[in-house]
Parts: C-alpha cells; sequence; structure tokens
C-alpha cells in the first residue's frame, strides 16, 4: 500500500487523537501504569497543539482511506548541569496494523530524524513501555541504543 508522508495539520487533529487512542490501548494491553483519563484523546492534543511547529512536530502517513499512523516529535532542554543542550524526544509512534512491515514507521522516524538534525540537536530519546519488545527491536534499527532503563514502583492503585 502506498502512502504519503505529511506534516499533520490542525485539520489532521481529530483523526490523529483517534490513532492516539488505538496507541493508548496498546500500551495499557502492556500493563501501562497510569490510570485512565476522562477526555484523553482532547488532552492528548492539547499537549502539543499550541506549539505545533516550533517545539513539537507531528507526521502522518496517508494512505487511501486516509491517516493512518502518525509520530509525535518534541523538542526540549537538557539541565544546566547536563549542559543545557536540545533534545529531541519522539514521544509517540503508531503505525496501524495494515501498515506494518510496509517501512512506514522507519519513514515517519526519518521525518523526524530530518527536522531534528535541521535543528542541530545534540540528540533524540524514545521511551520504550516494559514488554514492547519489538518496539525496542524496531528502535534498534533505527540505531537507537539503549541508554536508561526507568524503573517505576507504585504508591497507588
Amino acid at each position: 500500500m502506498s502512502v504519503v508522508i505529511r506534516p499533520a495539520t490542525e485539520a489532521d487533529l481529530p483523526s490523529l487523537a483517534d490513532l492516539w487512542q488505538a496507541l493508548d490501548e496498546f500500551h495499557r494491553s502492556l500493563g501501562l501504569a497510569f490510570p485512565e483519563s476522562p477526555d484523553s484523546k482532547a488532552k492528548w492534543v492539547a499537549s502539543f497543539q499550541r506549539t505545533l511547529g516550533r517545539f513539537s512536530f507531528v507526521w502522518l502517513a496517508e494512505g487511501p482511506e486516509g491517516p493512518a499512523a502518525f509520530l509525535l516529535a518534541r523538542l526540549k532542554q537538557s539541565p544546566a548541569f547536563l549542559g543545557g543542550v536540545q533534545v529531541g524526544e519522539i514521544s509517540d509512534l503508531y503505525v496501524d496494523d495494515a501498515l506494518r512491515g510496509e517501512g512506514v514507521g522507519a519513514q515517519l522516524v526519518a521525518a523526524a530524524m530530518q527536522e531534528f538534525e535541521e535543528l542541530g540537536v545534540h540528540s533524540v530519546e524514545v521511551q520504550v513501555l516494559g514488554g514492547n519488545d519489538a518496539g525496542l527491536d524496531f528502535w534498534a534499527k533505527q540505531g537507537f541504543a539503549l541508554d536508561l532503563t526507568l524503573v517505576r514502583k507504585m504508591i497507588k492503585g
């Protein structure tokens, strides 16, 4: 299936929110430790909408039936004691099952990496939920290496 990779626009946000919900459901199936939130799709969009095109970037893969994959990337700054450098973060990547294995995820990552290179970031980071071995394999194939392990102890619920 052929897809077009392009930057998302405001008009794409409702479709992107639906795709994000599928990603959230996948993460919850792996045991995501955070509670579900009412209106989570709207809150997700609000987390980057105001900074879209400046400090946050979304690319989508659009097929004949519309958007079927996306990548959300953000810019942040490391603390002064770690050099105060700009760091890229790929915070969300989702590819619909129908497009998996077609190289769509890699194309979305390439778009983000090109943007980060143009912006001169120091490095790019991605968090992968524990148990998502396919995700770890994917990121290794994209040239990412294990750098940090996060552990969590639940206090409530």
